[in-house]
């Protein structure tokens, strides 16, 4: 039987840079709304190991997750041993302004989503074989920035979900999350080509991160050699969090 790494978010940003580093050491099932986006994923993750696709939008899908992977499990004989949670979404306003179908947009997609492709990954149909979680979560969930409650909020529920998974699913299952600074990526290109994102970045000693930044330590903590780390938060900020 075969293992594969679940992925969200793989067609942009930090999630297509871990799926490209991943698919040259593991089989990768691809978590995406966009169907025809996965697709030239695959195209461009050509290798030895395999990839499949979970055509599913977390936002308007998110109570049918769980059935959708679990039925992926059933058709084509395979295990997860890992879930890397890379989707996530976000939009500027304050809670004055903040309308319920945004707010749950945000919180269907970046926390609760992750717990309803979890939950079948956890059951017998997956064999005990899960080892490995990883959530990415954002500096924001730690860090106050004006504008930002309600996707702040979601992360923060994100690192809680990887501390308390952490002691419930010990020692079988390791449980991390990392909370990016600004990371160049799609989402973000517009506000760093702005005036408040040139502001922004001036607050970053080492500067703007790049995909790949996060996707080293994705791949570590994934890897062996984090085998003694688990239910930590790892801010990878570019010196961010010193002002």
């Amino acid at each position: 039987m075969d293992t594969y790494t679940l992925l969200t978010g793989a067609t942009s940003g930090i999630g297509l840079d871990v799926a490209i580093r991943l698919s040259s050491e593991r089989n990768l099932i691809l978590v995406g709304r966009d169907e025809a986006k996965l697709d030239d994923v695959i195209r461009q993750i050509s290798g030895p190991y395999k990839a499949l696709k979970l055509v599913c939008d977390l936002d308007a899908d998110r109570r049918q997750v769980a059935a959708r992977l679990t039925d992926l499990l059933h058709r084509n004989d395979l295990q997860i041993d890992a879930l890397v949670h890379c989707a996530g979404t976000s939009k500027a306003m304050s809670i004055r302004q903040a309308d319920t179908d945004t707010i749950d947009t945000i919180f269907n997609v970046n926390i609760l989503s992750a717990i309803e492709l979890i939950r079948p990954l956890l059951k017998k149909e997956n064999k005990g074989s899960l080892k490995n979680i990883v959530l990415i979560s954002s500096l924001a969930s730690i860090r106050g920035e004006k504008g930002n409650a309600v996707y702040a909020a979601s992360k923060g529920a994100l690192n809680a979900l990887a501390i308390t998974l952490a002691k419930e699913l010990a020692p079988k299952v390791r449980v991390n999350s990392i909370s990016p600074g600004t990371v160049e990526t799609p989402m973000t290109e517009a506000f760093l080509q702005s005036e408040a994102g040139a502001a922004h970045l001036e607050t970053y000693p080492l500067g703007v991160g790049h995909c790949e930044d996060i996707t080293n330590l994705v791949c570590f903590l994934l890897s062996d050699e984090a085998r003694w780390i688990t239910g930590q938060n790892i801010v990878i900020d570019g010196g961010r969090s010193t002002y």
